[in-house]
């Protein structure tokens, strides 16, 4: 499996960082969490790095003077990733039942029954792709969300494996696990068809965060478009109350100019009427354009704070794996006091038990909030029939 491929989380930047650079072959000195880098000269590698000093932190902006911040989100991580992901876009794994740690569901972990035996039987293998996506929602002016979200589909029937991409996230971000062995690659075509299927599973499983992001979006447009609607009527105001001044200036500079009993006063009060015939011409001017703005709705106005709101959606996979994993048959001995029964399921390793099976007794399906309790040989929900 690509290092590639690991999720970009806090817990797994370190080890991201640290697994590229000895990739290329590089000699890290360890000083707490700073790091000092030395690589070969025949490096393969267009990061700028040699003797560069790096420190580990929680936030880009806590790092010394002089260091690179390996830190989720630091541009530096960013350019890491962005390498390795180009140096081996997809990887492989195989997933076995030796491989995966069982994945009960919820209407068996959440109820009283006890799982004192489970085996599994494989009769085939089937191919997944899981695709991590960098998923950036924003807009200029407020909002933005950096997220990566994965995304497992079926080769063979191009259903998504929900349950399946938690488990290869698990696996590429859990240290103290064993590295599972290498899977059977896709070739270009698949690659495009089923990243094609991933991204539009993407789009429907961030559809909530998008939807919710430009109702606030709109939101705050809103906003910003009613305080600019109340100041235009308080500035049409102003300007009438202008108006009213400057004709009233006028009418007193225009007796001056009737009684004035010397040329140079007389002369002085036409010049001071020519002024004030010019600013309220001024005035009246922009008081004509701001009563059309406010007749036709802002339309310009309108138009501007839309653009500054309007949300930016960037969906781009960043890493693929390929995925095989065995299905078969998962037989559980299931125990609740002093009855006991033994059941058998359509299992995945890596997805878990394939059907949502129903009460015994009614036909209501099991969950999470009705699970499984014994009665006799049969299993039925609590919620629904326990009593």
């Amino acid at each position: 499996m690509t290092d590639a491929a690991m999720a970009v989380t806090e817990r797994a930047v370190e080890r991201l960082t640290e697994a590229y650079l000895t990739c290329l072959g590089a000699e890290i000195t360890k000083e707490g969490r700073r790091w000092r880098v030395t690589l070969p000269d025949d490096a393969e590698t267009d990061l700028e790095l040699d003797g560069a000093v790096l420190e580990i932190a929680n936030d880009p902006a806590e790092v010394g003077e002089g260091a690179l911040a390996v830190a989720p989100e630091s541009a530096f991580v960013e350019r890491l990733i962005d390498e390795a992901a180009n140096r081996t876009p997809v990887g492989s794994v195989a997933l076995t039942w030796q491989d995966c740690e069982p994945r009960l569901p919820p209407w068996i972990t959440e109820g009283p029954a006890e799982v004192t035996d489970q085996k599994f039987t494989p009769y085939y293998d089937r191919r997944a792709l899981c695709t991590l996506f960098h998923v950036g929602i924003e807009t200029v002016s407020e909002y933005q969300t950096e997220d990566l979200h994965a995304v497992a589909v079926d080769l063979g029937d191009d259903e998504r494996r929900p349950r399946l991409a938690e488990t290869y996230l698990d696996l590429t971000e859990g240290s103290d696990r064993q590295t599972p062995s290498e899977g059977r690659n896709v070739d270009e075509r698949e690659l495009l068809d089923s990243l094609d299927t991933a991204r539009n599973h993407a789009e429907d499983a961030i559809a909530p965060v998008v939807r919710d992001t430009r109702e606030r979006a709109t939101r705050a447009a809103d906003v910003e478009l009613d305080e600019y609607r109340q100041f235009a009527r308080q500035r049409r105001s102003e300007l009438e109350e202008d108006i009213d001044s400057l004709t009233d200036r006028i009418a007193e500079v225009t007796d001056t100019i009737d009684t004035a009993a010397e040329q140079t006063e007389r002369v002085e009060a036409l010049r001071k009427r020519k002024e004030l015939r010019a600013e309220l011409d001024d005035v009246r001017s922009e008081l004509d354009d701001l009563t059309i703005q406010i007749e036709r709705g802002f339309p310009e106005k309108r138009a501007e704070i839309r653009e500054r709101h309007s949300l930016t959606v960037r969906i781009r996979p960043v890493t693929a794996t390929s995925v095989m994993y065995e299905r078969g048959d998962l037989e559980l001995s299931l125990r609740l006091d002093d009855a006991s029964t033994t059941v058998s399921y359509p299992y995945a390793v890596g997805s878990g038990v394939m059907e949502d099976p129903a009460c015994d007794w009614c036909g209501r399906e099991l969950t999470a909030e009705n699970p499984v309790i014994i009665d006799g040989r049969r299993l039925i929900g609590i919620e629904c029939c326990s009593n």
